[in-house]
């Protein structure tokens, strides 16, 4: 895949998140545990709930919702995860196509602002926590690990940004020498030529796992021994979002792969077949029939995307 190519259908794309975690090590408590049980202090932990067990589970799950419905689903991997400018290890960057960014934003911003309200909502009723704590903690309650509102409003983010894929010629390193310039040129472009590979073995990879494991838990699937390979609800809507943006992976990631759009083609009509998950799941003769059907239709629509796909394309490779 050429470089500039890339630069010109696809954008880097980063979701960074925190959250007060309302979680506190208690080392007096530690000290008094360990004289209870005649342990060493150094290997215990103590750790006090400020606000309840709930808070922190709550605001992780709304973070997971929203990489999972709405960024992961329309990115793919660029790079490892980096540094902020307080040193927190944030999420690397992600390569969006072009055609998936406007509606990326959207959500985004969307889920955004669902989010500074579920922080506004708790501040409110951040002092109401403090007064049940101080009941629900007993001689473990102290009001000094209680910060105020505006420190811990800090401790929640929630940010989105966007970049240009990197490129050596706006690089300031180039004032240097011509072998150093060609060196740095060199090593851009294999960055980039690698990341991009990744990229796109990454949206083949994962087509094939979602709809063979779709195919095979539907293949073995018996109503009278469910336990044996249930496939539920959820794995059909992922899999319905995966072809959902696959011709945009396809167009501006993939360069357009004449199979990965037969594949997508007949993934779209295996889909439009199926009028309800549940009547895959149903004790009859046509049921059986339609399992078996989609089955063997999953699995021949991704037959050809199988093994080394793209090094048999390009006679690219992995390093």
């Amino acid at each position: 895949m050429e470089k500039s190519t890339l630069n010109e259908t696809a954008v880097l794309v980063r979701f960074s998140t925190r959250f007060w975690s309302g979680i506190k090590s208690d080392k007096q408590l530690r000290s008094q545990l360990a004289d209870d049980v005649s342990a060493d202090s150094d290997l215990l932990n103590v750790q006090k709930y400020l606000v309840g067990k709930n808070h922190s589970k709550y605001f992780r799950r709304i973070i997971n919702k929203v990489r999972n419905e709405y960024y992961y689903p329309q990115t793919l991997p660029w790079n490892d995860n980096s540094q902020d400018d307080d040193g927190m290890v944030v999420s690397g960057w992600r390569l969006c196509p072009n055609s998936n960014l406007d509606k990326l934003i959207a959500q985004m911003s969307q889920a955004k602002k669902e989010f500074e309200k579920e922080v506004n909502d708790f501040l409110d009723v951040y002092p109401d926590k403090i007064k049940q704590a101080k009941v629900l903690l007993g001689d473990a309650f102290d009001p000094l690990d209680y910060p105020d509102s505006d420190y811990i409003r800090e401790k929640f983010r929630f940010e989105f940004e966007t970049n240009m894929i990197p490129t050596y010629s706006s690089d300031i390193r180039l004032k240097m020498s011509a072998s150093a310039r060609a060196k740095i040129e060199s090593d851009v472009t294999n960055r980039i030529q690698s990341n991009a590979l990744s990229a796109s073995k990454a949206i083949i990879d994962s087509l094939v796992e979602q709809v063979s494991h779709i195919a095979d838990k539907v293949g073995q699937y018996d109503p009278k021994d469910k336990q044996g390979g249930f496939f539920k609800d959820s794995s059909f809507e992922k899999l319905r979002q995966a072809i959902s943006v696959l011709p945009n992976f396809n167009k501006d990631i993939l360069g357009d792969i004449p199979s990965v759009k037969d594949a997508h083609q007949k993934l779209v009509g295996i889909m439009a077949k199926i009028d309800s998950v549940d009547s895959l799941r149903q004790d009859s003769d046509e049921s059986a029939s339609k399992r078996e059907e989609v089955s063997t239709d999953l699995k021949d629509a991704i037959d050809p995307l199988k093994g080394d796909f793209l090094a048999k394309l390009g006679g690219l490779k992995n390093d």
